[in-house]
């Protein structure tokens, strides 16, 4: 008696599905207190610890300075399309 073949259809579509969760998860925003607003991360001095490069982080900065009252995470998410 020969055993039925297993399909391997469905552990395939789950490590699918779980991949691409990690991939349309944003590229984690780095700034982490989502309420704060652009004048409390000025403030603290967050901008200057930016994980972006220079050009990036001088947009989010100057963006926040003209906007102090947005959300930094917004500003955040607003000038690098994530």
């Amino acid at each position: 008696m020969r055993l039925p073949v297993q399909d391997q259809t469905m552990p395939r579509l789950a490590l699918l599905a779980f991949a691409g969760l990690l991939l349309a998860t944003p590229a984690a925003a780095r700034i982490t207190d989502r309420e704060q607003s652009c004048a409390d991360w000025l403030k603290s001095g967050g901008h200057r610890k930016s994980e972006y490069t220079a050009s990036v982080a001088e947009k989010i900065r100057a963006f926040c300075t003209a906007n102090p009252k947005m959300k930094a995470a917004d500003a955040e998410m607003t000038m690098t399309g994530d």
